[in-house]
């Protein structure tokens, strides 16, 4: 239940896919939890990447997260009650050289160990999937399961089903500092002060200045990832390609415009949120979309922007309790927390009201990262 004169439960601060999520289960669970979001719910790095859902091309710990969401996904537009433009449409990794192709087959086996379900797919089989395919790409793993949503709309749509249920969500509320307050927080917001007997750091790759002044330190550092969209073209791709040597994610929108991603970085900074695109990497991501795709050879590049995104050393999230501080982190998703920040946020959700999450995170510790 709330608590009066601004204090609440739960103070989640980030209104990113994971804290919009997060706010959403709670609030589900009969908590009254506090949204707290410096700009626009999912104006950050949740709104504005490729928006792929995918499965494979993970590190292994991630795989029971990225499996679990995917029932989540598919119930999420009846949850919210809300288009998120989710479709399982397949997503497919693609080499272009037998030494490529063998590392993936490698890759490969441990997915599948983990529980993935792929197709390894050349020549007749792969034309056929993908007509518009290069002559020189020589096979691809089919994740039939990979897909992707509309990233403009996701954490908005849970931030509004959070609040029909009970949460409060304070916009354009940068949250200034967070320290101990007895047995809870004490927050200090451009709203004014608010107390909190647990809180979630969830604000991307502004976690660790939170974390800072509550006594804890985690490795998560700015990158500055870069996306391109052209104008429409007739329809060349209904499926979600992925590099394997090169940075590229590619993908058609319902609009028939392409979104060209997959690592490139533009320029942006943590302090003012600027941010700017590299024209160097514009055109290196055309580059490599029309060596995959010779159609797209012939889109015109529309627009370009940069999102701030969290990485860790090892490119895992951090999700947890700090002991030592008493405050829960999801943060430092590394470019790849858009398909499973939903069930990272239902995860929270059961840890904070039943005390423990369903699945296991211990392999997202911040504490990994420290040295004996």
């Amino acid at each position: 239940m709330a608590r009066p004169g601004n204090g609440v439960e739960v103070a989640i601060i980030g209104g990113g896919i994971v804290g919009a999520s997060a706010a959403y289960f709670l609030a589900e669970r009969g908590a009254r939890p506090l949204l707290l979001e410096s700009g626009l719910v999912g104006g950050e790095a949740s709104g504005v990447n490729a928006g792929g859902v995918r499965q494979q091309g993970r590190l292994l710990p991630e795989m029971p997260l990225a499996l679990e969401s995917l029932a989540l996904w598919a119930d999420l537009e009846k949850r919210l009650e809300a288009r998120v433009e989710y479709e399982r449409c397949g997503d497919m990794r693609v080499v272009e050289t037998p030494a490529d192709a063998a590392r993936l087959r490698e890759v490969v086996a441990r997915e599948e160990a983990a529980g993935l379900r792929l197709e390894w797919v050349e020549g007749a089989a792969l034309r056929s999937l993908v007509p518009a395919i290069a002559p020189q790409v020589l096979a691809g793993t089919f994740c039939p399961t990979g897909g992707q949503a509309n990233p403009l709309v996701v954490a908005a749509a849970f931030a509004r089903r959070a609040r029909a249920l009970g949460a409060t969500v304070w916009e354009r509320c940068p949250v200034r500092s967070v320290t101990r307050d007895g047995h809870g927080f004490a927050l200090d917001t451009l709203r004014g002060p608010a107390r909190a007997d647990r809180v979630i750091l969830s604000a991307g790759t502004w976690t660790p200045g939170l974390a800072q002044g509550l006594g804890a330190r985690l490795p998560v550092s700015l990158s500055a990832l870069q996306m391109v969209a052209t104008l429409p073209l007739p329809r060349v791709l209904g499926t979600v390609l992925l590099g394997v040597s090169r940075r590229l994610s590619l993908k058609q929108t319902r609009s028939g415009a392409l979104l060209i991603g997959g690592g490139k970085q533009g320029r942006g900074d943590l302090a003012t949120r600027e941010k700017r695109p590299s024209v160097e990497n514009i055109r290196l991501s055309a580059v490599d979309a029309a060596a995959v795709v010779p159609a797209a050879a012939r889109a015109e590049a529309a627009r370009s922007w940069v999102g701030l995104e969290g990485f860790t050393p090892d490119e895992m999230p951090i999700v947890g309790r700090l002991p030592e501080v008493e405050a829960y982190v999801a943060a430092g998703f590394s470019g790849h927390g858009f398909a499973i920040g939903p069930v990272v946020g239902r995860l929270l959700g059961e840890w904070l009201v039943d005390g423990r999450p369903s699945l296991d995170l211990s392999a997202f510790r911040a504490d990994r990262f420290k040295t004996a």
